[in-house]
C-alpha cells in the first residue's frame, strides 16, 4: 500500500509541473498594469523596439503555448539591451501585461506577478481568430 501512495503522489506532482494551469485568455493582468507597462515600454524599450514588433507573427509564434515565465526570464535577463536585468521585476511584469494587451488578450482583476515561479502556471495563448 505504501508503494501505491508514493506512485500516486509522484504522478500527481509530475503532471502539475508539465503544463501551465491558466491561459492568458483568462485575464491574467489588469488594465492599469498594462498602462504602466506601455509607459515603461515607451520610455525604455521604444528606442530599439516598436509595439508592432511584439504583435507580429515572429513574436507570437515564438512564445505561443509557452509559460509566461519563459518570456519573463528572457526579458529580465536580456533587456534592456544597454543594461540587461536592470529593471525591477514589477516593471518586467508590467511590460508583459502591455505585450499581452497588444496581442488582444483580455485584462482581468489581478495584476501579473513580477516573479517567474507563479508565471510558470500561466500559458501564453493567442486569441482564436474569428472567421
Amino acid at each position: 500500500m505504501f508503494a501505491l501512495v508514493c506512485i500516486f503522489v509522484g504522478a500527481g506532482s509530475a503532471s502539475a509541473q508539465t503544463a501551465p494551469e491558466r491561459s492568458t485568455q483568462t485575464g491574467v493582468y489588469t488594465a492599469a498594469q498594462a498602462s504602466r507597462g506601455e509607459e515603461t515600454f515607451a520610455g525604455i524599450c521604444r528606442s530599439c523596439h516598436t509595439p508592432a514588433d511584439y504583435s507580429a507573427p515572429a513574436f507570437t509564434n515564438a512564445w505561443a503555448g509557452k509559460p509566461l515565465s519563459d518570456l519573463f526570464s528572457f526579458l529580465s535577463q536580456m533587456m534592456p539591451k544597454s543594461d540587461p536585468g536592470s529593471l525591477p521585476p514589477a516593471e518586467y511584469a508590467q511590460i508583459i501585461a502591455y505585450l499581452l494587451k497588444l496581442n488582444g488578450m483580455p485584462a482581468g482583476t489581478t495584476e501579473l506577478p513580477g516573479d517567474s515561479i507563479p508565471l510558470k502556471s500561466i500559458r501564453f495563448d493567442l486569441p482564436s481568430k474569428k472567421q
